[in-house]
Order: C-alpha cells, then sequence, then structure tokens
C-alpha cells in the first residue's frame, strides 16, 4: 500500500505541476455569462445577493447552485481573481483522480484481480484520465467547473454503489446505506452541479447489466432500485418526451435541425473517440462553432462512415455482453454519458469537455484487456511491445497536456492560435479582434471581422460588430447601418445579438459617431425582429427597442416593446420601467397600473431572489405625493 501511495501522490504532483502554467489564463466565453452577477448590487456580501447568485443562474433547469456556490471559494465581486479560481478547478482535477482511482480499485477488486494488480492498474487508469490532454479545457476553463464538480459527484456515487452493491451477497447491513449514499447525498448533488449528472442512474443499469448480472439481489435492493433508480429514469424520460415540442422549437435559432444535428453528432463522437485513444491537439479548444454540419448520410461522406462505425461497436459490446462485460462497460458508459448532450437536444454541436467522464469508460476497457495481455499467454515480443506503447501513451499525454497550459497561460497567444486554425469560427475571429483592437491594432481587428464576414455574409451580428468597432475606433464601417436595415436576407445563428444591439445603443446615447437618421435606427430594429426566435432573446430585444424610442422621445411606442418584453420575460424591472415612462409624461394613474404589474411579477420571484419591493414602494409613494400636489393646485 506504501507503493500505491507513493505513486498516487507522485502523479497528482506531476497533474498539478503541469497545469500550473494555467493559472495566469484568461476568462472565456460562458465565464463571463455566470460570473459578472458576482458583481450586482455591489458584490455577494449580504445574504440576498448570496442566495440571488447562488440561486439565480439560468445555465440549466435547477439553476446548478452546487457549482455556484463553489465560485465563491474564490471570489465574491467582480472581476475575480482569475487565478484563484483556475487554481479551484485543478485542485478539483486532481480530486476527482483521487475518487476516480479508489472507484478503479474497487472495481478491479469486484472484477476478481488481486490487490496489489488492481492498485497498480488503478493508478495506471488514473494517470491515463488524469494527464489526458483532452481534459485540459475542462480543468482551465473555469466555468466547466460544473462538469468538474458532476463528475466529482458521481464518482463518488458509483463508488458507493460498488461498495454497496458488493457488500449485499453478505447480508452486510452497511450495504443498503451505501446503495442509498450513492443516491443522496451523492447523486443528487451532482445534478445540482449540472444537470447531466441524472445519467449516473443510467450508467448503474449499465453496471447491473454487467458487472452485477450474475449477483444476487435481496428485497431491499430490487425496492431501492425499482424506487431510486428506474422510477426517477421513467421521470426523466417522461419529461424530455413531454418537452419534446419546445425542444424542437429551440431549434429555430439553430442553424441546423434535429435530424442534422443527429447526424452530426454521429462525426462528433467518432472524432471524440478518436481523440481519446490517439490523443492530439490538432484542433483542440473552445471554438468549434466552424464544425460542419451534417446535411445528409452522405454530406459529409463521412458521416455514414461514422455512424456504421457506431453502431458497429454498440452491436459488439451488446452482442458480447455476456462473455466480454468489461467490453460492454465501457461502450455503454460512453454512449449513456452522451445520450443527452450528443443527440438532439439544440446545443452545440461539438465541445471537448462533454468527454471528462463519458471518457472514463472507455479507458476502464483498454486497461482490462491491456492487463489481460499482459497476463495471458502471449508472446514475450508482445508484452514487450504492449508496455513500450503504453509507456510512450504515458509520456506523449503529459507534455502534450502541458503544452495546453503553456498555451492557455497566455491570452494572447491562446486567442491567436484559435483564430490561425479557426478562420471560419466566427467566435475565434471575433474573440481575437476583440482582444487586439484596444492593444493597438483597431485594423487588424477589422480584418479579422472581415474574415468572418465572408465566411458568413448574412450573419447580422457580424455586420453590426464592424460598424459599432468602426464607430469605436474612428474607422470607416464596410457596412452602413442603412445597408444592414434594408437587407432582407440577414440570419442570426452565432451571437448574442442583443450583446451588439446594447452596444449599438451606446454609441447612440454618448453620441459617438455619426449615425442615421431616427426613421433609420427604428427601421433598423423592427428588421431584426423576425430573425430572433427564442423567447429569453426576444425579450431582452424589445427592452432594448424600447431604449430606442426613449432616445427619440416616443412614449407610446417605447410602452408598447416593454409590454411585448414583459409578455415574454414577466421580470419586474420592465413594469417598473413603463411606470416611470408614465410618470415622466405625468399619466399617473397609468403608472400605478405599472406598479401593480410590476409588485405581482415580484411576488412571483420567489424568496430567494432580489426583491424590487423597496424600489416599487418609493416610486409608487413618489407618484402619489406628485398625484397629491397636483389636486392641491386644482383647488
Amino acid at each position: 500500500m506504501l507503493q500505491f501511495g507513493l505513486s498516487l501522490g507522485l502523479l497528482l504532483a506531476v497533474a498539478i505541476y503541469i497545469y500550473w502554467p494555467g493559472l495566469s489564463g484568461p476568462l472565456l466565453l460562458d465565464d463571463y455569462a455566470n460570473l459578472i452577477p458576482l458583481g450586482d448590487n455591489g458584490g455577494v456580501d449580504n445574504l440576498q445577493n448570496f442566495l440571488s447568485f447562488v440561486l439565480g443562474n439560468n445555465s440549466g433547469p435547477t439553476g446548478r447552485p452546487v457549482s455556484m456556490l463553489s465560485f465563491l471559494i474564490d471570489g465574491r465581486d467582480w472581476p475575480p481573481n482569475v487565478a484563484a479560481l483556475k487554481y479551484t478547478n485543478i485542485l478539483l482535477h486532481t480530486l476527482n483522480g483521487v475518487v476516480l482511482c479508489w472507484f478503479t480499485l474497487t472495481l478491479f477488486q469486484i472484477l476478481g484481480i488481486e490487490s496489489k494488480r488492481s492498485s497498480q492498474l488503478a493508478v495506471l487508469l488514473t494517470a491515463l484520465w488524469l494527464l489526458h490532454p483532452l481534459n485540459s479545457t475542462t480543468t482551465l476553463y473555469v466555468i466547466q467547473r460544473m462538469t468538474q464538480l458532476m463528475t466529482l459527484f458521481s464518482l463518488a456515487a458509483l463508488l458507493c454503489y460498488l461498495k454497496g452493491r458488493s457488500l449485499i451477497p453478505q447480508k452486510n447491513p452497511w450495504g443498503f446505506f451505501l446503495l442509498c449514499a450513492a443516491l443522496f447525498p451523492f447523486a443528487l448533488l451532482g445534478v445540482l452541479s449540472k444537470e447531466n449528472g441524472a445519467l449516473l442512474l443510467l450508467l448503474i443499469v449499465v453496471f447491473e447489466l454487467s458487472v452485477f448480472r450474475q449477483e444476487p439481489v435481496n428485497r431491499l435492493v430490487k425496492i431501492w432500485f425499482r424506487v431510486g433508480v428506474l422510477l426517477p429514469l421513467s421521470v426523466i424520460a417522461l419529461y424530455l418526451l413531454v418537452s419534446f415540442p419546445s425542444s424542437l422549437a429551440n431549434f429555430e435559432p439553430r442553424e441546423f435541425n434535429m435530424l442534422e444535428r443527429l447526424l452530426s453528432e454521429a462525426r462528433v463522437l467518432t472524432i471524440y473517440i478518436q481523440k481519446i485513444f490517439v490523443p492530439t491537439l490538432s484542433g483542440s479548444g473552445l471554438f468549434h462553432d466552424d464544425f460542419q454540419v451534417s446535411t445528409s448520410l452522405f454530406s459529409p461522406i463521412s458521416t455514414v462512415g461514422s455512424l456504421l462505425f457506431l453502431v458497429a461497436i454498440v452491436c459488439v459490446a451488446i452482442v458480447n455482453r455476456k462473455n466480454q462485460p468489461i467490453l460492454f462497460l465501457g461502450v455503454a458508459w460512453f454512449f449513456a454519458l452522451h445520450v443527452l448532450e450528443s443527440t438532439y437536444l439544440p446545443l452545440d454541436l461539438y465541445f471537448e469537455h462533454r468527454n471528462y467522464l463519458p471518457m472514463i469508460g472507455p479507458l476502464i476497457t483498454v486497461v482490462w484487456y491491456l492487463n489481460a495481455a499482459l497476463q495471458g499467454a502471449i508472446p514475450a515480443y508482445a508484452k514487450t511491445f504492449t508496455k513500450i506503447v503504453t509507456g510512450m501513451f504515458l509520456l506523449v499525454m503529459p507534455l502534450q497536456c502541458w503544452q495546453q497550459a503553456q498555451l492557455w497561460s497566455n491570452e494572447g497567444s491562446l486567442l491567436a492560435y484559435w483564430a490561425e486554425i479557426g478562420p471560419d469560427s466566427i467566435r475565434a475571429q471575433t474573440t481575437y479582434a476583440d482582444y487586439i483592437a484596444p492593444r493597438g491594432l483597431p485594423e487588424q481587428a477589422m480584418e479579422r471581422l472581415r474574415t468572418a464576414n465572408k465566411s458568413y455574409p448574412k450573419e447580422v451580428t457580424l455586420q453590426l460588430h464592424m460598424w459599432t468597432h468602426a464607430c469605436e475606433y474612428d474607422m470607416e464601417a464596410p457596412i452602413s447601418l442603412e445597408q444592414i436595415a434594408a437587407n432582407g436576407g440577414l440570419q442570426y445563428f452565432h451571437s448574442d445579438i442583443n450583446f451588439h444591439l446594447r452596444k449599438l445603443l451606446e454609441g447612440l446615447i454618448e453620441g459617438r459617431c455619426q449615425y442615421p437618421e431616427r426613421a433609420t435606427m427604428i427601421a433598423l430594429f423592427a428588421s431584426l425582429e423576425p430573425l430572433i426566435r427564442d423567447d429569453l432573446n426576444r425579450a431582452g430585444y424589445h427592452f432594448l427597442f424600447s431604449d430606442v424610442f426613449i432616445y427619440y422621445r416616443l412614449l407610446d411606442p417605447a410602452l408598447i416593446q416593454l409590454s411585448k418584453s414583459f409578455e415574454l420575460k414577466a421580470l419586474p424591472q420592465v413594469p417598473i420601467r413603463q411606470a416611470m415612462l408614465a410618470a415622466s409624461a405625468d399619466n399617473n394613474a397609468d403608472a400605478l397600473v405599472f406598479l401593480e404589474r410590476a409588485r405581482v411579477a415580484n411576488d412571483q420571484l420567489g424568496p430567494f431572489l432580489p426583491s424590487f419591493e423597496l424600489e416599487i414602494a418609493r416610486i409608487e409613494v413618489d407618484i402619489r405625493n406628485r398625484m397629491a400636489r397636483s389636486n392641491d393646485d386644482q383647488l
């Protein structure tokens, strides 16, 4: 056991050393959307702001409160200490390695491998996972702490499940207790970290069909499995079935439909499998919005090949489930954990962090058959070759991982690299453009935007981006707002349109640049409405459109836009603004009606989100005082 402990300790130290350069890296993409609320209302320095930050996130149906709570370890205002955030991620990665080692040690012992050999195999598997370059994106991308925590609690749940399930035949009372602990608290904490933690239940089914298929069960275990595993899975399946129409509707803002996504994901999963077994830095990173969509089985031709490959390995695993249960375990593990993010849900096509937990299953299978080969009756030269290949993997993977950490350590180099390898990625080009522009290279930044525009000539957010960039740096815009407003063939897929409209409004209100006449600005905003299909973005769009009318002192159209926003998203801030506008025009009775609507919306927010009651009451008192003074003047 001393050798086991020293080996694991050395492995963890190597992992921390390899990832250490990444501490100086930047925040990226979804980091901002999720962490900027740290600075709301002066920072997380009171109970109300604490509850708002932890329970008010919109990343998923649960709000992911466990993950949001974890970010408060590193900062409670904005901007946070980025190095501290990444340091915690690195520690979580190594902690996951510890739990994974414990889990695989237990699994191999259950499978009949003697203790010393099991510990060696567990350390090997942990090394393959902990130092795999495919996991660097998850570890160094701050917001993917959500994935890390989901993995931590899922592995802890599986460990409890394995321990408990192995004690059942011995009639040990701790067996049932550990089975219950797997579901509560660990499985629940996994779901509250990230929703696909619920797929742990599918993994338990996979284990029951493979590792424990011949193990006896008692009445309590049957009840636990039916009530704790099958019943929740049925509820989830029913929820997905009921929400299927809304999933279809959510494809409208995407540039692909459901069938095209399913076809594309066949290629994506094949690439994932390839990168698990043949680690490479080629094409790695966050920006994969340029991934080619499969429009049919033969476009591109790799689609049909990928489908046949995936079907083949699934069929082989199912056919050999009884005599090769570890093969089935690895294959079923991988596909079970991709069943949400890599199937029909209207998500982005490709993200490397989706493999953080799924890759463990295939690695278990590889290590199992590697051990079988070395312990079997194969020729000595074959054993030597197998050891050499394994050793090469253990040398190459840490080197690649270290190279990734080095790249992530420098924001400029990182964004430049992604821009070079992703010429057709809007995110890569615009992110790099926004990085170099304030650093004295606005012309080069505009060229990046032009490059992206050549690939996506109808993308309206790119056109708005180019115009606002030209405005900010006193350059000639390659396209005018009049042209954008008059163009009837625009599309919107690749960026946050409300972000660009907000920047456009900021320039208008601050008096920067030469804006077109009022009619053109109104026509521009009106022309964008059909492009925005999801309710949340539409609500934000109408709120911003109201600002255009407010700037031009057009009260009634502004109130109409705010009403449209409120219909889509009943936030109290909207009728509060309507009340203030009405009061500014001395329509005090209407203002009180809006305030009452705001109060109802505020009551529906729930106890954990910031209340606007004090602001509503203050405005109401002010309006009533004004009404009283007006009545006195009339008398």
